[in-house]
């Protein structure tokens, strides 16, 4: 097989994001000296994607990178399928800027000193929008501006928040707009250090993190008795550096109250940031998770003053795991049911070995139905549910609980942050989990019961991605496939037949 070399996949990696994504159709909203890239997927629509040039970072999900990952992310190609499509063919497919001069531009806007924006004396502006569009209480904007770390800057009026560090030293600033037909504009001054967020400094040891200013002095004037005494830190949206940095700064804290959105986002930042501290030591009973009855904080606040909320949204995922739990556990509670008839009398006469050989012959299949194009998705979803099951059963045997209580270890366990990727590198990943299975499989106790749980949740995982991302994966893939720009390969899609052994169905 023909390879790309060095400079081609160089060149396929200088393509410049903006034009392309542009020449493409995608959604793209000019944010200071980058671009954000708006999409959707069954969360809802997301604007965490940032472009400039070259590269791009996905802020949900932490990930980010040049151009060719960004084609195997975001539309799901593989390597060879990225390159060819950015270089169409033996030719560049777009007119893109000189690699050096994107490189260049980023160097000098990540590396520019960073001065705050010009202070205007007058914050009637700055007051109006914060205490009346956001009822935040008056004496908490003034106890902010008096530490000098918020105030309304000249140019556009905007509201400027600053991030300091332990000695008041400005480290990072945000504006967000003040006027009602541009609310939603906010930006980082050029130059910030992302390590540093908006926060107040307190005396004890409680700690209030949130994703953005607006949400902790909502937050604040929900719970404002004696709030001085408390710290308070808005990261800026969902990284945890700006809280490393000020764990780092005031040894003090030993209680980390995570306070951000009750949204899909929010949920899998709070997970992720909650682990993050788990591996930096703090004990579990050290960090808790605080939810807003609404969307964020400043909803709950907008009901007290009689205006509508935006509702609080859980995760499709996590709803999806749940509900794949509870049917495999209704499925296997009916006697009758002739699959499970099919797998116990399997069982009795041939051992737990049925168990790993009902899984390989099973992910054969898949394999199989995924290579010829993933067409019989039906096919694949009993596959990946009956691999779960007879996973689940050999937890059972090696960790002494019953079925119901095996399947809520997984749940109990599941990390929805980490539960990324298309289709195909699912696949990828079951099959690596049922090797390292098939290996060990003379194992017993604690040591088999962990490998057949990790094939578990790999299936389910699986199964969960089908019932949430994979439409509007495919979906985007195809609106890809059939542009008229470029010439696109074409996929041969086999029929395959179906399981002449019982299915798992749910």
């Amino acid at each position: 097989m023909a390879l790309y070399t060095k400079e081609q996949i160089e060149k396929a990696n200088s393509v410049n994001l903006e034009v392309y994504l542009g020449m493409r159709g995608e959604k793209l909203k000019r944010v200071g000296s980058e671009y954000t890239l708006i999409y959707r997927d069954s969360s809802g629509e997301h604007d965490s994607i940032s472009i400039r040039g070259n590269r791009w970072y996905d802020h949900k999900n932490m990930v980010g990178g040049y151009t060719i990952k960004f084609m195997q992310e975001f539309y799901g190609l593989n390597f060879r399928e990225a390159v060819k499509e950015l270089l169409n063919g033996e030719t560049p497919a777009i007119e893109h800027k000189d690699n050096n001069a994107v490189d260049n531009t980023t160097d000098r806007d990540e590396h520019k000193s960073f001065r705050l924006p010009e202070r205007e004396p007058d914050m009637r502006r700055l007051f109006a929008y914060l205490t009346k569009a956001r009822f935040i209480n008056q004496k908490i904007v003034q106890a902010f501006i008096e530490k000098n770390i918020l105030y309304q800057e000249k140019k556009h009026g905007n509201i400027v928040f600053v991030g300091t560090d332990n000695n008041g030293n400005p480290k990072s600033a945000s504006e967000k707009a003040t006027v009602s037909n541009n609310s939603g504009f906010k930006m980082t001054v050029s130059g910030s250090n992302s390590n540093y967020g908006f926060c107040w400094r307190g005396s004890s040891e409680r700690l209030f993190v949130f994703e953005a200013a607006v949400d902790l002095m909502s937050f604040v004037t929900l719970n404002s008795d004696s709030w001085q005494n408390n710290s308070y830190l808005s990261i800026d949206g969902l990284s945890s550096k700006p809280l490393i940095r000020f764990l780092e700064e005031n040894k003090m804290i030993k209680e980390i109250n995570i306070c951000l959105d009750y949204d899909p986002a929010g949920i899998e930042a709070a997970e992720k940031i909650r682990d993050t501290l788990l591996e930096r030591g703090y004990m579990p009973e050290q960090i808790n998770r605080l939810y807003p009855v609404y969307k964020d904080w400043n909803e709950q606040l907008k009901t007290e003053n009689g205006v509508s909320p935006i509702p609080a949204k859980t995760h499709p995922k996590k709803d999806a795991y749940s509900k794949v739990i509870g049917l495999l556990i209704k499925v296997n509670e009916k006697a009758e049911n002739s699959y499970i008839q099919w797998r116990n009398k399997c069982f009795e006469k041939y051992g737990r070995d049925f168990y790993l050989a009902q899984i390989k012959k099973t992910l054969y299949k898949i394999e199989d139905s995924v290579k010829n194009g993933g067409n019989n998705i039906k096919q694949i979803e009993a596959g990946v549910l009956r691999i779960a099951d007879l996973s689940v059963y050999l937890m059972c045997m090696e960790g002494n609980k019953s079925y119901r209580e095996t399947l809520c270890v997984i749940e109990k366990e599941y990390k929805v942050y980490k539960d990324k990727g298309h289709l195909s590198r699912r696949i990828e990943d079951l099959k690596r989990e049922i090797d390292c299975l098939s290996k060990d499989m003379e194992k017993s106790g604690q040591s088999l019961f962990l490998l057949a749980k990790s094939v578990a949740d790999t299936a389910i995982r699986t199964e969960i991605y089908i019932k949430t991302d994979y439409a509007s994966d495919m979906e985007r893939k195809h609106n890809f496939e059939k542009s008229p720009k470029k010439d696109v390969m074409k996929n041969e899609i086999t029929h395959i037949k179906g399981d002449e052994e019982q299915c798992l169905t749910l």
